[in-house]
């Protein structure tokens, strides 16, 4: 009696699994579900990105997120604060993020990822484009960021914004990668 028993549940875990098996094959037959890329603002250099298509999503499920940043750029973090010509604070951090969220929202916006570089926090290098402008070149001419890297192509952009005094150039401070570290203002 066990033995016919066994073979009877064997039976029918071997037909649960190959019925499971022919769902999944249908589904991965089917055309993925058409979806765009979404993108979210972390922090002024900073985007999480959930594709539209992946293998996931052929199953129906949600594409799993990654965070992308900025290539060549650091913009101020988003609790970081400075001074303008008058000495009064303003939130600049706050600033660089809403303006990198109002580039995101742009139809069109798009990021090109850069698969070879990754940062120490596992964040993937990628250069975007709103409206057909590099997003990391709109961020450093309105001083709401800086020149990242000795050979980065925004150097001469940072040293433009820096002359004509826009953004934080126009009052004082602590650039990101020194509040990073504990610097304040």
């Amino acid at each position: 009696m066990q033995a016919r028993t066994k073979r009877l549940v064997w039976r029918g875990g071997a037909g649960a699994i190959g019925v499971f098996a022919i769902a999944i094959a249908v589904l991965l037959m089917l055309p993925a579900p058409k979806r765009a890329d979404r993108y979210f603002v972390i922090d002024g250099d900073t985007i999480s990105v959930r594709p539209g298509k992946c293998l996931l999503s052929r199953l129906r499920l949600r594409c799993l997120s990654e965070r992308l940043r900025l290539f060549g750029v650091d913009a101020f973090e988003r609790t970081q604060t400075c001074r303008d010509a008058k000495g009064e604070a303003w939130a600049c951090g706050d600033v660089a993020t809403q303006r990198l969220q109002t580039l995101v929202s742009t139809p069109g916006f798009g990021c090109q990822v850069d698969p070879e570089f990754v940062d120490r926090h596992a964040r993937e290098f990628a250069v975007c484009t709103a409206k057909g402008e590099d997003v990391g070149a709109v961020l450093v001419s309105e001083g709401l960021a800086f020149a990242y890297g000795r050979r980065t192509r925004y150097v001469a952009i940072e040293e433009e914004a820096k002359a004509e005094h826009r953004g934080a150039w126009a009052g004082t401070f602590v650039r990101p990668q020194f509040y990073r570290s504990g610097a304040r203002s």
